[in-house]
C-alpha cells in the first residue's frame, strides 16, 4: 500500500469568494504528478452551518477526486451530508473513517459510544485505517484551543485499540499544523485554511488576510506515514 491523502481543515466557508478562494488555493497546490488519492477535510467546512455554504463547498470539490469530510463545531452535520455520524472511504488497502465528535451548541468534542461502535464496524476487514475528526483529543499547551479539545480522549484510545489497524489519526480545529503520538499512533493536525493560530493564547487566531492558507499531505507506505505541510503563499 502506497498512497497520499491531502488533509484540509477549517475553511469556514461563508458564501463569499474570499474564503472560497483560500480553499481553492490549497486544493490547487499539488501538481498533477502529486495528485492525492483522496482529500480529507476535518471539519468546520461551513462557518454558519448554512445550506448555501455546503452548496458552495460541493461546487468547489466537484471533479477534485474522492473526498470525505467530518463535521466541526461550526457545522450542521445533517447538511454536511453522509450516512449518519460515521462515514468511510475505501482506498486500495486504506480505509478513511470520518467521525462526528461534535457536541451540539458547544465548541469542545466528545466521542459517543454509538459513534465508536459504528467506527469499529466501518473498520472491519480493512488492512489499515485512518480516523478523521475535528477536535484533537490531547492538550496542545495553548489554553485557547485546549479549552475546546475533545474531552474524553480515553474513548478514542479505546477505539484505536479496538480497531487494531489504525495507521494515523487526523484532526483539525486548532488552525495550526501539529504532530504527536497518541495511543501509539501518529496524530496529525492540518493547518487552518481560513486563519492561523497565534502562539499567544491571549489573542484570537490570525485573520485570513495575515497568513496564507495551508494543508497537510500524508504519504502512507505500509505502516509508515510521512507528513509534509504546504502553504499557498
Amino acid at each position: 500500500m502506497s498512497l497520499t491523502l491531502l488533509h484540509l481543515s477549517d475553511p469556514h466557508l461563508d458564501g463569499g469568494e474570499a474564503r472560497a478562494d483560500r480553499l481553492r488555493s490549497v486544493l490547487d497546490l499539488m501538481p498533477a504528478s502529486r495528485r492525492p488519492d483522496a482529500i480529507v477535510v476535518t471539519g468546520d467546512v461551513a462557518d454558519h452551518g448554512a445550506e448555501a455554504e455546503y452548496d458552495q463547498f460541493r461546487r468547489i470539490m466537484a471533479d477534485r477526486g474522492p473526498w470525505i469530510a467530518a463535521p466541526g463545531n461550526h457545522d450542521d452535520p445533517a447538511r454536511l451530508g453522509g450516512d449518519g455520524p460515521v462515514t468511510s472511504l475505501a482506498l486500495k488497502g486504506l480505509r478513511v473513517i470520518a467521525l462526528d465528535v461534535t457536541v451540539p451548541g458547544q465548541d469542545h468534542g466528545r466521542l459517543r459510544p454509538d459513534v465508536a461502535d459504528l467506527a469499529a464496524e466501518h473498520a472491519a476487514g480493512a488492512q489499515a485505517t485512518v480516523l478523521a475528526f475535528h477536535q484533537p483529543p490531547l492538550v496542545l499547551g495553548h489554553s485557547y484551543i485546549d479549552s475546546m479539545r475533545l474531552r474524553n480522549p480515553d474513548a478514542v484510545e479505546a477505539l484505536i485499540e479496538r480497531i487494531g489497524t489504525v495507521a494515523a489519526v487526523l484532526c483539525g480545529h486548532a488552525h495550526t499544523p501539529g504532530a504527536a503520538v497518541f495511543a501509539g499512533v501518529p496524530l496529525l493536525l492540518a493547518p487552518g485554511i481560513v486563519s492561523a493560530l497565534r502562539p499567544d493564547p491571549d489573542h484570537r487566531p490570525l485573520t485570513s488576510g495575515d497568513v496564507p492558507p495551508a494543508a497537510a499531505l500524508h504519504r502512507f507506505d505500509g505502516a509508515a506515514v510521512t507528513t509534509t505541510f504546504h502553504s499557498a503563499a
